[in-house]
């Protein structure tokens, strides 16, 4: 259990940070910070997938401070200025090279019920909060996080997914920026020699291998979005129609699971509310619960089928994202009718060939628009159009099952 959150050293990172000029950097050949000292840190625990370990202490552990008050208020203060390396954050000591990237405290591990797909990649998340400041619960939608929050996410291949703790090899983490202006996305690359990730604005492709579990060898070339690619996914519209980067994942449907902190199980939301970091969580039995979408004995079809559509599919497709806007097709938790959903629904331009009439046809996913374009890895016709060059041959299954079960109609 951790004692205290405020750190004086990586204050200090911050401050250096907030008072670096940024002008002169090259987001596409950028070069290691200066001016900051913070240990060699960067990047995930590699022995585990979804970030499930306990954070670790110890004199320089604690995440940078923003130091900037929360948003709306009289004085934001200075935004962070970026740091062209992930280490510049001061968020992990460690690195894949030596065995590991262990979250620093107050940098909060945490897991999701279920995850979106990022072809098969192995991913650890993290939270930072910084000191003096509290998220507030929200029921539905992302946590209210205050300004000065970092959101890391770290993807990573094993050699053989049957052993993901062996032989890890780390692609990219991409951060989070709560800034006064509001949310900002930043990726960062990871070298060759695993030894530090580098600030890559314009994204980059890598060659990926590994074994999967059915002892099969897969092949691909992973796709880091860009800044502005990773803007597409995370936009909502707000009351004046217009774009406003959100989180996506910090919802407490999908945080409400139990993790492990100081050597003991916790629910991660309580969790953060014992350490004053989360206010407004009400009583265990109201909080909500997204299940695993894959574990039959979690939930019905429909509800599983329902998670995994709102955790991959509806930070676009929803009534306040561009996508569903513009194509009315809402696959979010909330929405209720079947129409809305996709059933016996025409799509607004889908074009020709994407697996039939209607986005959903129900008792046939063969025929089923929104099954075919989840499944498909044809560029220009695959959902999502980012995020993913192979089929998550598991979520694919799961819809169709989902279809195949609906009682079947003669759409018009």
């Amino acid at each position: 259990m951790w004692t205290s959150f405020v750190n004086p050293r990586l204050s200090v990172v911050l401050l250096a940070l907030s008072l670096a000029a940024c002008g002169s950097s090259d987001p596409e050949n950028p070069t290691p910070d200066a001016g900051t000292s913070v240990p060699d840190a960067g990047t995930e625990d590699a022995g585990v997938p979804d970030a499930g370990t306990p954070d670790a202490g110890g004199p320089d552990a604690g995440p940078v401070d923003s130091g900037t008050p929360d948003a709306g208020e009289p004085d934001a203060g200075p935004p962070l200025v970026i740091p062209n390396t992930l280490s510049g954050y001061g968020l992990f000591t460690g690195t894949p090279a030596d065995g590991g990237l262990v979250p620093v405290e107050g940098n909060v591990p945490y897991t999701l019920t279920t995850a979106l797909f990022s072809d098969y990649a192995v991913k650890s998340r993290t939270l930072y909060i910084p000191p003096g400041k509290t998220a507030h619960y929200e029921p539905m939608a992302a946590l209210d996080l205050p300004v000065g929050t970092l959101i890391t996410k770290t993807f990573a291949f094993p050699a053989d997914m049957r052993k993901p703790d062996q032989d890890v090899r780390y692609i990219e983490t991409r951060v989070l920026v709560h800034q006064p202006s509001g949310w900002e996305a930043w990726p960062y690359v990871w070298n060759t020699e695993q030894t530090e990730a580098t600030l890559a604005t314009g994204g980059r492709s890598r060659d990926v291998t590994f074994i999967d579990t059915e002892g099969e060898t897969r092949s691909f070339k992973y796709s880091v979005p860009s800044k502005n690619q990773c803007q597409q996914c995370h936009h909502l519209l707000d009351d004046q129609g217009a774009q406003v980067m959100h989180p996506i994942g910090v919802k407490a449907r999908y945080l409400h699971r139990t993790n492990t902190y100081g050597g003991a199980e916790h629910d991660q939301l309580e969790y953060l509310a014992s350490l004053g970091r989360l206010d407004g969580l009400p009583a265990a039995a109201e909080l909500p619960k997204a299940p695993d979408a894959f574990d039959p004995q979690a939930a019905d079809l429909t509800t599983r089928a329902r998670t995994y559509l709102d955790i991959n599919c509806a930070h676009c497709h929803n009534p306040k994202g561009t996508a569903g806007v513009t194509s009315q097709l809402f696959l979010d938790i909330g929405t209720t009718s079947m129409f809305s959903l996709g059933e016996c629904k025409r799509p607004g331009s889908a074009g020709s060939g994407v697996g039939g009439e209607f986005d959903i046809l129900p008792g046939n996913h063969a025929e089923s628009i929104l099954w075919y374009r989840m499944h498909t890895e044809e560029s220009g016709k695959m959902m999502p159009q980012i995020g993913r060059t192979v089929h998550h041959a598991e979520g694919s299954q799961l819809i169709a099952d989902w279809i195949d079960s609906l009682p079947a109609k003669t759409c018009k």
